[in-house]
């Protein structure tokens, strides 16, 4: 059987979804719910559950992954995800109740604030889940080694995510960067939208160290 995947996080990056609605990104019909959809599709993976901790948000998010996902993509559908919290309830412990919704050997992927990432992660760990955090996994050296120690008391994995390493267009990069020679200049855009700065900014703010 396969293993059961909970995706911690209802964001942008996971669904697609901001506050205003769909992501004027390059990331609108989101990148996590998006990929365990289509490895449950091919049978890679088994139920799916997402958590949040505005309940008041699922009903809207959904909606936005009827429009973006299931309505567009054969054999793509949302609706088959479990969600937490409940529907119009704010809960930041909701994490909790969703890994005691799931078992030993069934994988988290966390997509979080940065300083919520160890919590999460060590609830999930505790409940012999495997995890995949995006990065950074956690803010202190010392808050690493305590995760790591984790991990390994439970003989679980915990990995980094770190896809980029994995796009077509980064390794060709990679590729042909030895063949260039020293570089004379060199000049790089942004294409992301400007608002996102905004965002991690006012995040940095608030929680940074």
């Amino acid at each position: 059987m396969p293993p059961a995947v909970l995706m911690l996080g209802t964001g942008e990056y996971t669904t697609g979804f901001t506050g205003s609605g769909a992501s004027d990104s390059d990331k609108s019909t989101g990148v996590v719910a998006l990929v365990m959809l289509d490895l449950r599709r091919r049978g890679k993976v088994g139920r799916l559950g997402m958590c949040g901790t505005d309940g008041r948000k699922l009903p809207a998010i959904r909606a936005h992954m009827k429009a973006a996902l299931g309505d567009v993509y054969s054999g793509i559908d949302p609706s088959c995800i479990e969600t937490w919290p409940p529907d119009g309830v704010v809960d930041r412990e909701a994490y909790v109740a969703a890994a005691d919704a799931f078992g030993p050997g069934d994988v988290a992927v966390i997509f979080t604030p940065d300083d919520t990432h160890g919590p999460i992660a060590r609830a999930c760990l505790a409940r012999g889940m495997h995890v995949l955090l995006t990065k950074p996994p956690v803010k202190t050296l010392e808050e690493h080694r305590s995760l790591a120690a984790a991990a390994a008391d439970a003989g679980r994995l915990c990995a980094v995510e770190v896809h980029k390493r994995y796009d077509p267009i980064y390794r060709d990069a990679r590729d042909r960067v030895p063949s260039l020679g020293a570089f004379s200049y060199f000049t790089a855009h942004m294409s992301q939208p400007k608002h996102q700065l905004d965002t991690f900014k006012a995040r940095l703010l608030r929680l940074s160290d």
